[in-house]
């Protein structure tokens, strides 16, 4: 057989972790079996692009305009032209933009990618949501917690729902056994949406810091809220125990140092940093949201608290300070998890499967119908 054509949109590609997970299975696809598109409808970093990987570049300033809606006439032209059998959207601008222009080429399979519990989106944005998502003809969630509220909320169809695990390259992620004191604390996360609750770290760095002035508090990421984000650290009074490390090309390498890990955010899909903190040996404590509890569970692979709140935070990281033994079980069965959930040939094969099933429904109603 041919390989299947399948075309990719995305709104652009930046270090963050979406964006990282669809650099990663453009590169790792089987080519024998699919021919990868990829298309970015915002200005996007060239250096991500992946290799071997044929790139559309589209720029559309405003979607809903009459410049948006001929470029969507433009690109399902393409589509047609190029025969692309199977396309896949991520993020709410592309999923309009790709996931219509799709539809209106009469693409065979049409998946939309939810990755979060939709905190974004506004009343009239979910109402159009809501009309987008009927144009399609599967969903890829990657974790039980978000297909169950897309279902809720978007009133998608139960059996056209699917969970996809992240994809992790264990061999770029070797353990790290942490067996002396506590001197290195960090979480990952873009300083470009408030969901992501630095602040709520900062607080837990100056609770803890009263008893433990000698550690090392790190922030890893960058954006627009920094700088408001250093106010907050000077007034907390832990202004020059934090490392505001800005964008790191390479966080793995720089998880190593880290014994503890913190995710604080009021919503999350299936966080990337907190499954590369559990490869890491990093012991992870974070919010009780989205998907996070499906990665850790308390007491076992690590510790849950609360949403926004400081306070319960810097409790369990004082527990895991105190108690060298506990963070390490922590982490030794966090690995043992992620290594058996987690992998690039698990989340390569079930999304195969998808397809497969997809293109397969797709033929067989076109034979019934003939």
């Amino acid at each position: 057989m041919e390989p299947v054509k399948i075309l990719f949109g995305i709104d652009s590609l930046v270090r963050g972790g979406t964006e990282l997970q669809l650099k990663e299975m453009i590169s790792r696809i089987d080519r024998d079996k699919y021919i990868p598109y990829l298309i970015t409808i915002q200005p996007t970093d060239a250096s991500l692009t992946p290799k071997e990987c044929i790139h559309i570049e589209w720029d559309i300033p405003k979607l809903i305009s009459i410049n948006g809606f001929k470029a969507m006439l433009k690109l399902s032209r393409l589509m047609r032209d190029e025969k692309i059998q199977v396309v896949q959207t991520f993020f709410q601008d592309s999923t309009i933009f790709v996931g219509l222009a799709a539809w209106i080429a009469g693409v065979q399979v049409r998946l939309a990618s939810c990755r979060d519990m939709g905190f974004w989106h506004t009343a009239l944005q979910g109402l159009v949501m809501k009309v987008v998502y009927r144009s399609m003809t599967g969903y890829i969630c990657n974790a039980r917690i978000v297909r169950d509220h897309f279902i809720k909320q978007f009133k998608i169809n139960v059996n056209k729902a699917y969970v996809l695990p992240n994809g992790v390259d264990e061999k770029l992620l070797p353990y790290v056994d942490h067996i002396g004191p506590v001197t290195d604390i960090g979480i990952v996360g873009n300083m470009t949406r408030q969901v992501k609750r630095i602040d709520l770290f900062i607080k837990a760095a100056s609770l803890v810091a009263k008893e433990y002035p000698n550690i090392r508090w790190h922030i890893v990421g960058d954006g627009y809220l920094r700088p408001q984000l250093e106010v907050l650290a000077a007034e907390q009074g832990v202004r020059n125990s934090i490392v505001f490390a800005g964008r790191v090309d390479n966080v793995t390498d720089y998880l190593q140092q880290l014994q503890i890990g913190v995710i604080c955010s009021d919503s999350e899909g299936l966080s990337n940093a907190i499954i590369e903190y559990m490869f890491r040996g990093v012991a992870a404590v974070v919010t009780d949201v989205g998907g996070n509890p499906e990665l850790v569970q308390e007491g076992k692979t690590g510790m849950l608290v609360p949403p926004d709140d400081a306070q319960a935070i810097a409790d369990k990281l004082k527990l895991l300070i105190r108690d060298t033994e506990l963070r390490r079980r922590l982490a030794i069965s966090a690995r043992e998890h992620v290594e058996k959930n987690y992998s690039w040939d698990k989340c390569l094969n079930e999304s195969y499967q998808i397809y497969t099933k997809q293109l397969s429904k797709k033929l067989r109603n076109a034979v019934n119908n003939a």
